[in-house]
């Protein structure tokens, strides 16, 4: 399974014991799976789609717990989408105005009868058990989590206005920034940052899949600072190659002329020992010498003596002394 179905399966069984918890999140049910078909005679009729039969067991016991329904289930396979089988809920015209009512999307008139007065949940989200109800529901109906092993991405595909202002208001009173983008006239809301999608998925009750996320996104930091050491420890292994070879060049130079015997015999001695020993570093190279010195000792000796072979050989390329341990980048 999906990181997605993973995330939905554990949201399905998240406890909702208050009822207002539960008309929110049967709102949010409502507004991304349901749909509401007239009969004729004033009859109406409400159907709840989904290919997961997890969200339609949740569903399901909504309905019986808060509106004392019993839908009906059947099954229908879509043969030309690739054989999908679609559980529908179906809640028939004798116990549709009650789901109706609790929705607040019907009300009696004047005259005592009912009326259809909205088409779309009269959701309260004053509270934040509602909102994190709500996106729940949001997030098992509509809702789409790309693998965190590949990026971070937390999107709700919202056709109506009204859901996506609901599912807005929940965002923002987590203190996540509502982003939204439209592709082949559908407007989607998503979220992009890790941390962010953390907030959300808490607040739907997913700690599971927090606790997933937050393990890979621990692992991808870990590795990302790995690499960069060893990119960093690759470059500077690289350029102290590159001076040791610049210097032996300028020895090697130096050496043919009279100035070479007239040096001091610590800088003769640097000289040699860098031809003897090409690969080592400025500290190994201080342990080769008797007695053994420093690195800054080293150094020393080795940037008087590059001095002196671009000043003999007639301003050559100078030579520089390797660098010093490599620095893993702090980014």
């Amino acid at each position: 399974m999906s990181f997605s179905s993973d995330c939905k399966e554990e949201l399905c069984r998240v406890p909702c014991d208050k009822a207002c918890c539960r008309m929110a999140e049967l709102g949010a049910l409502y507004m991304t799976l349901g749909a509401l078909s007239l009969l004729g005679r004033g009859q109406l009729c409400v159907q709840f789609a989904t290919e997961s039969p997890a969200i339609a067991r949740r569903v399901f016991v909504l309905l019986q717990k808060e509106a004392q329904i019993v839908a009906q289930l059947h099954y229908v396979t879509h043969a030309r989408f690739g054989g999908v089988r679609e559980c529908v809920l179906t809640v028939g015209p004798r116990q549709a105005p009650a789901l109706l009512i609790r929705l607040n999307m019907m009300e009696p008139g004047e005259d005592g009868a009912l009326t259809l007065r909205w088409t779309t949940p009269r959701v309260k989200l004053n509270r934040d058990c509602d909102r994190r109800a709500f996106l729940r529901g949001a997030i098992l109906g509509c809702g789409t989590l790309s693998n965190p092993e590949h990026g971070y991405h937390l999107e709700w595909i919202a056709r109506d206005e009204d859901l996506r202002q609901n599912i807005a208001r929940c965002l923002q009173s987590l203190g996540v920034p509502v982003k939204q983008t439209e592709r082949r006239g559908v407007v989607s809301l998503y979220c992009k940052q890790s941390d962010h999608i953390a907030a959300v998925l808490t607040a739907a009750g997913a700690h599971q899949a927090v606790t997933t996320l937050e393990s890979l996104r621990v692992r991808r930091q870990v590795l990302g600072s790995v690499n960069r050491a060893m990119n960093c420890d690759a470059s500077n292994i690289q350029k102290q190659m590159d001076a040791s070879q610049r210097q032996q060049r300028q020895i090697e130079a130096l050496l043919k002329t009279e100035r070479f015997s007239t040096l001091p015999p610590a800088l003769q001695e640097i000289a040699r020992a860098r031809l003897r020993a090409p690969d080592l570093n400025l500290e190994e190279l201080g342990q080769t010498l008797a007695p053994p010195i420093g690195k800054s000792g080293v150094n020393h000796r080795m940037r008087r003596l590059m001095q002196i072979a671009g000043e003999e050989l007639g301003g050559g390329e100078p030579a520089l002394p390797e660098p010093g341990p490599p620095q893993p980048d702090g980014s």
